[in-house]
């Protein structure tokens, strides 16, 4: 049966706000769904009302715009057999390259902070790159390095299977699995980069040693709270105390089933009640949003895609947030965290290496 969609009430101060304010999306799936089905992005797709559809997006140009997203990671995704994944991982950041040229006055490339602060001023979106799973990388290290030449500025350490370098949290044999020497390598060469990492998708086990090791902030850029939602997807309580313990942050994922289920659908209040537990726990500036828009998920009502981003804006408001606060959601925390990892790196986008 269709879903029926029951929008929220967003004021015109509400509304103005969520313009006024920086937002940032810490990791959606819409480059690789527009490649796979062939999409133009500059158009307006219908909202998918199940999981998926090759002709339906959450977030076209249009819809990011209408929700006011003003950066957006694209998840440089692939398949997660290991034999041939980086020769793919690297034509899906050329294929972000040709998005970036096609839709040139709309998307702008974001190396760093100054990317998207230069795009929100010249009224584009930034668009910045971020690798799911070093799987891709084919147990070489050397490829970390080649990766961020090619304008990606976070790996996600796992996807939904273990790897060379760490186990991911899908893994049902992973056990008591912690960081190994391999991954403590891969986690060295990107604090020496000043790449993030993120830790979303990974064994809680190699959370907890990465975080211990790092020198730098880490992210877990689309996941959601077990406590509330307790299924190996979602971060754990030490988890969460981990990451924020590393000065980083945590986006919070629109995926139904991660966050109560999809029986029946949720009220988009479930976003706001997985980033109340975070914020109680261990404060409000390591909450970040981290949507998975067009990553196989059914969003919960009251968001049928980008367009609604405001709605969330609102609920957090209804719930007693203050503005300070829901900016720092929207994207003040994280551009905190990008400002102390990457600085001031601005030097290539997506392509040929040009480091």
């Amino acid at each position: 049966m269709r879903r029926v969609h029951k929008p929220v009430e967003v004021t015109a101060d509400t509304m103005g706000f969520h313009r006024r304010s920086l937002v940032v999306d810490l990791h959606t799936d819409c480059l690789i769904a527009a490649k796979i089905g062939g999409l133009d992005l500059a158009r307006r797709h219908p909202a998918p009302w199940g999981v998926t559809a090759p002709w339906m997006l959450h977030a076209d140009i249009p819809k990011l715009r209408e929700g006011g997203v003003d950066a957006v990671f694209f998840g440089i995704v692939t398949h997660p057999w290991p034999h041939g994944a980086y020769a793919r991982a690297l034509a899906n950041i050329d294929y972000a390259g040709y998005v970036l040229r096609k839709y040139s006055a709309d998307l702008a490339f974001a190396g760093g902070p100054g990317g998207i602060e230069a795009a929100r001023r010249d009224g584009k979106i930034a668009v910045l790159l971020g690798v799911e799973g070093m799987h891709m990388l084919g147990g070489r290290l050397e490829r970390i390095e080649e990766l961020h030449g090619r304008g990606v500025r976070y790996i996600t350490m796992a996807h939904f299977t273990s790897n060379r370098f760490v186990a991911s949290s899908a893994d049902p044999f992973a056990g008591n699995a912690r960081l190994g020497a391999r991954g403590a390598e891969a986690v060295e060469v990107m604090n020496g980069l000043g790449m993030l990492i993120d830790v979303a998708h990974t064994h809680t086990g190699v959370v907890a040693d990465v975080c211990s090791m790092t020198s730098a902030p880490v992210i877990a850029s689309h996941t959601a709270a077990a406590a509330i939602k307790p299924v190996f997807r979602n971060m754990t309580d030490a988890d969460i105390l981990a990451v924020a313990g590393t000065g980083g942050v945590i986006g919070v994922i629109y995926a139904s089933n991660w966050l109560a289920g999809y029986r029946p659908i949720p009220h988009l209040e479930v976003v706001v009640d997985h980033a109340d537990h975070i914020r109680k726990l261990v404060g409000v500036d390591h909450v970040a949003l981290g949507s998975d828009w067009d990553g196989m998920i059914k969003t919960p009502d009251g968001m049928r895609d980008a367009s609604d981003l405001p709605a969330l804006t609102q609920l957090f408001l209804d719930r007693g947030y203050d503005h300070d606060e829901v900016e720092k959601i929207l994207g003040l925390n994280f551009m905190r965290v990008f400002r102390e990892v990457c600085g001031a790196d601005e030097r290539v986008g997506p392509g040929p290496d040009r480091s």
